[in-house]
């Protein structure tokens, strides 16, 4: 009786993806590039782009305009470079002429209606390894903010869900509070 192997992995390097984008293979935003592998993107339904929508609005009145990124590559790892829907940085997004890295992301935020198992593993796992200090994810279905702070590890120290009738303040603006119901479509 024969056994047949797994197909073997080929994982890819940050500057082989570089070129897959720049030559046309890979159309931007329709993948990131996880663990050395480049994953396809769910396709964005109408509630999960309002919410985006919604989401960088506040932070951009929190934070400025500068610093908040979207739906763009963030460096957490040598072989990881998610997308995440929103983003803060230290400094203003046009600074950077490379991918920003996680050591000046202040914030990075998810907008989940159909990845919700992902974004509380995966992208949770990768953000926490990364040190990033500050990871909402937008429940869109239902209807919550989902804060995770305080990293040590693999995971967050702080977790707390947040309901549509209440507001947070990011840790890197505790003077300021962004209700809960104005990120959510």
């Amino acid at each position: 009786m024969e056994t047949l192997a797994p197909p073997r992995r080929l994982p890819l390097t940050r500057a082989q993806v570089r070129l897959l984008v720049d030559g046309g293979l890979v159309v931007p935003g329709t993948s990131e590039y996880i663990h050395g592998d480049l994953l396809e993107k769910m396709p964005q339904n109408p509630r999960h782009v309002h919410a985006t929508k919604r989401v960088r609005r506040a932070l951009e009145a929190a934070f400025g305009w500068e610093c908040v990124g979207s739906q763009a590559p963030i460096r957490v790892s040598e072989d990881s470079d998610p997308e995440p829907d929103c983003f803060v940085l230290s400094r203003p997004t046009e600074s950077f002429s490379e991918t920003p890295p996680a050591t000046d992301c202040l914030l990075v935020v998810e907008v989940s209606d159909a990845t919700l198992g992902w974004d509380k593993t995966e992208k949770l796992r990768l953000y926490a390894q990364a040190g990033i200090a500050e990871y909402w994810i937008v429940d869109v279905a239902n209807r919550c903010l989902r804060v995770h702070q305080h990293t040590q590890a693999e995971e967050y120290l702080h977790v707390r869900t947040w309901t549509e009738l209440e507001s947070v303040a990011p840790l890197a603006r505790p003077d300021t509070q962004i209700p809960v119901r104005e990120l959510l479509p």
